[in-house]
């Protein structure tokens, strides 16, 4: 993931994939913001934060990333989703309230859907080497047997007894489709319960802007070029919202003049490649964070026609780098010439 460098005396704010950009000069604003950077969830995130309770927000909001990356780690055996996918086949684990409640979150998209967005992909990240770092590409066997593996029905969940079970042997979830907008969702909450004023959060991509920015009406965002540096576009946002994106060139690798990335089609087995990037605007950060996933792999058509069934907008750039957008925020877009 990107990191991210604030340059104070401009009031840029540069994040991850996208950029947001405060009017104002932030040196200037009287309310300072106290500010984080730290590595959870396998990325960086940056924390600022203005208002009367800020230092008391931050360490809730920090305490509370801890809490959720120790939850959904799968390459911690003392998580949650480890455990699942452990003791796939074999036994239900008992797990922690807030991964059965992403996991019925991550369920409903996915019938939602129709299992473009579904968290049972690992095995296909597994044997295309994005978990663990060892890219290759699998024989066409080896993708027909991980398929085998790959359904969000075979995920059973006893809100009762608090336990999640799959099916088969070999299956297993990833929740780093959902895991940072959910996370964002609670950071909301969080910030409501304090006196703050403003607030940004970046976790790789995903991003929360809280209530206005230090000074001005919008926050500007700054969509990534997904083929080279700087950006390719700048929108817009008012107030509280969302904003997650998915992209071919966050984790890949080319072979033979094919780039591989590890978003992986629950369908075909393979990395999807029907567009480059696609942002996602939500009043919901779960919703955005798995609708960017979905979006990403059913392509640009599926894209704008279910964008307004899910009441979201959304901004992405095709195989041949040409953007398509949301019709109700087409206004609020300038893009790079």
């Amino acid at each position: 993931m990107n990191k991210k460098n604030i340059v104070t005396a401009l009031g840029y704010i540069f994040i991850g994939i996208i950029v947001v950009i405060a009017f104002a000069r932030i040196s200037s604003f009287s309310n300072k913001p106290v500010t984080s950077e730290l590595y959870s969830m396998n990325t960086i995130i940056d924390i600022s934060i203005y208002g009367p309770d800020k230092e008391k927000a931050m360490n809730s909001i920090i305490k509370e990333i801890y809490k959720i990356n120790s939850l959904v780690n799968d390459f911690s055996d003392a998580s949650d989703v480890y455990k699942i996918n452990k003791n796939a086949g074999i036994k239900p684990v008992v797990v922690n309230p807030i991964t059965i409640d992403m996991i019925e979150k991550s369920l409903e998209i996915a019938k939602e859907t129709n299992g473009a967005f579904d968290i049972t992909v690992y095995p296909l990240s597994k044997i295309w080497g994005f978990k663990g770092g060892k890219y290759r590409i699998p024989s066409k066997k080896e993708i027909e047997e991980a398929l085998k593996l790959v359904s969000y029905k075979d995920i059973k969940i006893n809100p009762q007894n608090d336990t999640v079970f799959l099916k088969k042997a070999g299956e297993g979830i990833d929740l780093g489709g959902i895991a940072k907008g959910y996370t964002l969702d609670l950071i909301k909450k969080t910030l409501s319960c304090y006196s703050i004023t403003s607030a940004l959060i970046n976790m790789g991509g995903n991003i929360l802007t809280y209530k206005m920015p230090p000074h001005g009406r919008y926050w500007k965002i700054g969509i990534k070029n997904p083929r080279g540096s700087g950006i390719a576009g700048v929108i817009n946002i008012k107030g509280t919202k969302f904003i997650s994106t998915s992209g071919d060139y966050e984790r890949y690798f080319i072979k033979d003049g094919i780039r591989y990335c590890h978003i992986m089609n629950p369908f075909t087995g393979y990395p999807s490649n029907k567009i480059t990037s696609i942002t996602v605007i939500s009043d919901k950060g779960y919703l955005g964070d798995a609708l960017s996933t979905a979006f990403f792999v059913e392509g640009k058509t599926y894209a704008l026609k279910n964008a307004k069934k899910f009441h979201v907008s959304i901004i992405g750039f095709d195989r041949e780098l040409k953007h398509f957008i949301s019709p109700e925020i087409s206004d609020l877009v300038t893009f790079e010439k």
